[in-house]
């Protein structure tokens, strides 16, 4: 991959996930309640797409690579719902934990739903039936920031169901690995990171 900041921040990101979901194995049968049942259910999807999210970016499918991450954009809004008391079943999630990605879910529906001219025909070469896949690097980047971010929500939101709300939420390794693929996002200006006030 070209994007070599974004693949060093994807695979810190990965690999908090990786450490949170092997923690989540150790989760007590007892502890077992409906919303976490919803919550695991949700986690698991997201992390089965992962390499097809990847794999699609780095085929330069950008289409399908952009309805893959709108999905994870959700499924981390449906996480934050369900651990809320809010994600209501059968109700799509709302974009609360994103709220400044606003403009870039509305790119990205309007990519997946097929219904946004410019960007389509951006995407897909600008000629007519150019059926062959071509490298867009701004595109790619922007795609993989948003993939990136995901994989962070995706590892904060399920580090809550191996860990009780009172305890340290992530482990120290995996705060480090967040903490450096969120650096990336902000550096590029993707994200703007705010301080934790004293």
């Amino acid at each position: 991959m070209e994007l070599t900041d974004l693949a060093f921040a994807n695979d810190c990101a990965f690999s908090a996930v990786i450490s949170v979901f092997e923690r989540s194995e150790g989760i007590s049968l007892l502890q077992i309640d409906e919303d976490l049942q919803r919550r695991s259910a949700v986690s698991a999807a997201m992390f089965q797409n992962i390499a097809l999210v990847e794999a699609a970016i780095q085929n330069a499918q950008y289409v399908g690579a952009s309805t893959l991450i709108r999905q994870e954009l959700e499924g981390v809004e449906c996480l934050r719902g369900i651990l809320a008391g809010k994600q209501a079943d059968g109700s799509t999630p709302r974009l609360k934990a994103f709220g400044s990605l606003g403009r870039i879910y509305g790119q990205l529906s309007g990519i997946s739903h097929l219904s946004l001219h410019e960007g389509l025909d951006h995407l897909t070469g600008g000629l007519p039936y150019s059926y062959d896949a071509a490298f867009n690097r701004r595109y790619a980047e922007h795609l993989l920031n948003c993939h990136v971010l995901a994989l962070c929500g995706l590892a904060s939101m399920t580090a809550f169901d191996s860990r009780g709300i009172e305890d340290a939420i992530l482990t120290e390794m995996e705060e480090t690995h967040l903490t450096l693929a969120l650096s990336v996002l902000s550096n590029s200006g993707f994200v703007k990171l705010t301080p934790p006030s004293a």
